[in-house]
C-alpha cells in the first residue's frame, strides 16, 4: 500500500483503553508511518498528564478511555493546548450516530475499531491532510445527519419526543413527571426507551444527537 506520508516525521499521540488495541495500533503506526515519533497513554489520567509535554500533529483518541462528557473535555483541552493538532476518534460505537457529534466538537475524523488495516491507515492519512479531511467530513455529516433525522422522526412517538426534548433541556425526571402528569417511574421507563430507540447510552449523547437533529 502506497503512503506518501511514510517518510515524513510526525508526532503522533496514541490513547487506548485495552492493551491489545495499543499494541496493534503501535505496530500499525510503526509499519506505515515509520518516521513518526509516537507518544502513548493507557487511560484518561495519563492522557491529561502527557499531552502537554509535546506539540502533536495527530492525537488518536480512544473514545472508550472516558465517558462522553470527559472525552469532549479532552478534545477541548487538546485544542486549547495546540489548535493545529488534529484529532482522530477511535471507537467501537456506531459511526452514523457518534461520528457527527465528535466532528461537531472539532475533531478531524471518526474511525470504527472494527475497520480493516487499509481503512485505518487511510483515516490517519486523511486526519493528517486537512484539505482531504474537509471533503470527507462533509460527506460523513451529510449521511449521518440524514440518518439521525430519520431515526428520531420515525422511531420516537409524540410523547417520547416531548420527554426527550425536556430531558435535553435539563429538566429532571420529577419535574417532567409533574409537567405532563405521569409518575416518576413511568418517565424513567420512557427515558430508557428513548435511549434505546435513538441508540445512545447517556444524556450527554442524547443532547449531542438532538442538536444534530434540530
Amino acid at each position: 500500500m502506497g503512503n506518501s506520508l511514510a517518510n515524513i516525521q510526525r508526532n503522533i499521540f496514541l490513547t487506548y483503553s485495552h492493551e491489545i488495541i495499543g499494541v496493534a495500533m503501535k505496530w500499525l503506526l510503526e509499519k506505515y508511518f515509520p518516521m513518526s515519533i509516537i507518544g502513548e497513554a493507557r487511560n484518561f489520567q495519563e492522557t491529561l498528564n502527557d499531552l502537554p509535554k509535546k506539540e502533536y500533529d495527530l492525537v488518536v483518541l480512544d473514545a472508550e478511555i472516558a465517558d462522553s462528557t470527559h472525552l469532549l473535555g479532552v478534545v477541548e483541552h487538546i485544542k486549547s493546548l495546540s489548535p493545529k493538532t488534529r484529532i482522530l476518534i477511535f471507537s467501537e460505537l456506531d459511526e452514523a450516530i457518534y461520528g457527527p457529534k465528535y466532528i461537531a466538537f472539532g475533531t478531524n475524523g471518526y474511525l470504527a475499531k472494527n475497520a480493516d488495516i487499509d481503512s485505518i491507515v487511510e483515516a490517519i492519512k486523511i486526519a493528517l491532510d486537512g484539505e482531504t479531511e474537509v471533503y470527507k467530513r462533509d460527506k460523513i455529516e451529510e449521511t449521518s445527519n440524514e440518518f439521525v433525522k430519520s431515526n428520531l422522526s420515525d422511531t420516537l412517538s409524540q410523547r417520547e419526543a416531548q420527554i426527550a426534548e425536556l430531558l435535553v433541556k435539563g429538566t429532571t425526571l420529577t419535574e417532567i413527571s409533574k409537567k405532563i402528569g405521569l409518575r416518576d417511574t413511568t418517565i424513567s421507563t420512557y427515558k430508557k426507551r428513548i435511549f434505546e430507540k435513538v441508540g445512545v447510552k447517556t444524556l450527554s449523547d442524547l443532547i449531542a444527537v438532538w442538536k444534530i437533529y434540530k
